[in-house]
């Protein structure tokens, strides 16, 4: 890990970790006093079947004949409300099951009205695409083009790209263009396996040894710390016989990373405190939504030990081409639950009220059903936003589609339906993230300019 550190710290101040040169400099690693979460549901979502439903419309019986040309397969429930926000009912066609689809639709309005106080949904999104890459990467980024960042990496590299593990990536759009370093974490099994590497353990039939290469075949000599002890020694004699200051100095900020880091150590102390307190089968059900709660335990943690400013969560299976209420429902409820799970560990970890979570996907779904009771690609989406527990937004939505679910002009200000008004886009999304994350003024914003003239999203 100490390793790892130092290779992350040439990263973060622009330098390639292979090359063998050293930093200029070793920037202090400043505790955030805000965290985003970035949650993509992959595949292309469809909105309509979560926070922009529009029922059956029959708004497409020329191209289609399932549910009448209908958007959904299912009428709006006007109980399904919390302030300006309205979600989907739950189709008979998700399962024949009864007790899967009331699991379902306790997901749906558990979310919503758990957490609905703390929501901006914003709809009607034109993402100008219906490819899976481009899609991933302007909602991520506001840029269509190759060479953005993402939200999340963007946010790290600004406020603290010389934390160990200042953007934590799980897939999805994580692009940093070399701002910042990516980590890879998203099991507890493997924070275990690399904060502690020299740690021996067999497993329950005492068959299989780890750690045990550092160690001698009889266990008694401890050989990691004979090599660790190797390298330091190697490093004092290389700063004693360096005769330019500036290179010495440079071989003592080495030393120090070396010698002195036990983040990850304190990674795993608040990881084990998380799982032990925060229960995945009691938050909401057992066994649903596991990938995105071990993504979040090894999250909130990292977040809690001073190790991470910004993470990517992501889960996939929402291209629904076939089969869709019976497919996207059963996720769309899953990916509440882990979000709510997130919230949890977050809370219990005491950084809820500075934690913002972000919840997209590519792009939307088609209005309609195809021939396999699937629904293809379509560009006009929605973002969610939570908010930290300090926010009382009561309930916003920002922005509309149509009855038809196409793209609605809207009031820059008000996010209202507006005929004299302008087009929601992701570029404008992006926009209003960076400045509801305090990075708008940022040196590097200006190497990314989104060139898009303000939505007053979040008021």
């Amino acid at each position: 890990m100490k390793r790892r550190n130092f290779l992350q710290l040439l990263a973060a101040t622009g330098m390639s970790a292979h090359l063998p040169v050293f930093s200029s400099s070793a920037q202090a690693a400043t505790t955030p006093d805000r965290y985003l979460v970035v949650v993509n549901a992959g595949g292309g979502w469809d909105p309509t079947s979560i926070c922009d439903p529009k029922g059956l419309n029959r708004a497409y019986l020329s191209n289609s004949d399932r549910f009448e040309g209908s958007t959904n397969s299912v009428e709006l429930d006007n109980n399904k409300r919390f302030g300006q926000i309205q979600w989907s009912a739950i189709p008979e066609g998700v399962s024949n099951d009864e007790d899967v689809r009331l699991r379902i639709e306790n997901q749906f309005d558990q979310f919503f009205q758990n957490y609905g106080n703390r929501l901006t949904v914003i709809n009607g999104i034109d993402n100008g695409t219906n490819n899976h890459d481009t899609g991933n990467r302007i909602t991520w980024s506001g840029n269509e083009e190759i060479g953005y960042p993402s939200i999340s990496a963007l946010y790290a590299a600004a406020i603290s790209p010389s934390l160990p593990m200042a953007f934590i990536s799980n897939g999805g759009y994580d692009f940093t263009d070399s701002l910042v370093a990516r980590a890879r974490a998203n099991s507890a099994g493997f924070i275990n396996e690399i904060s502690d590497p020299n740690y021996w353990y067999t497993d329950n039939n005492d068959q299989f040894r780890r750690g045990l290469h550092y160690r001698s075949r009889n266990d008694q000599v401890d050989i990691y710390k004979m090599v660790q002890q190797a390298q330091n020694n190697r490093i004092q004699r290389q700063q004693t016989n360096e005769s330019l200051p500036k290179k010495r100095e440079q071989l003592s900020q080495l030393f120090t990373v070396r010698g002195e880091d036990n983040n990850l150590s304190a990674l795993k102390v608040h990881l084990d405190d998380i799982q032990a307190n925060v229960s995945r089968d009691t938050n909401w059900n057992e066994n649903r939504a596991n990938s995105l709660k071990s993504q979040a335990e090894v999250v909130a943690a990292a977040f809690k030990a001073n190790l991470a400013a910004s993470a990517n969560l992501s889960v996939g299976g929402f291209d629904t081409h076939g089969n869709h209420d019976a497919s996207a429902y059963p996720r769309l409820g899953d990916l509440m639950e882990g979000v709510h799970f997130l919230n949890q560990a977050l809370s219990y970890a005491g950084i809820a009220d500075k934690t913002t979570i972000v919840i997209g996907s590519d792009f939307g779904r088609t209005p309609y059903y195809n021939s396999g009771n699937g629904k293809d690609h379509w560009p006009i989406t929605s973002v969610m936003v939570l908010h930290p527990t300090t926010t009382n937004t009561g309930g916003r939505v920002f922005g509309a589609s149509t009855n038809d679910f196409r793209a609605q002009k809207i009031n820059r200000q008000t996010g209202l339906a507006d005929s004299a008004g302008d087009t929601l886009g992701p570029q404008h999304v992006n926009h209003a993230l960076r400045e509801l994350m305090g990075i708008q003024n940022s040196p590097l914003i200006a190497d990314y300019p989104l060139n898009a003239n303000p939505f007053n999203i979040f008021g």
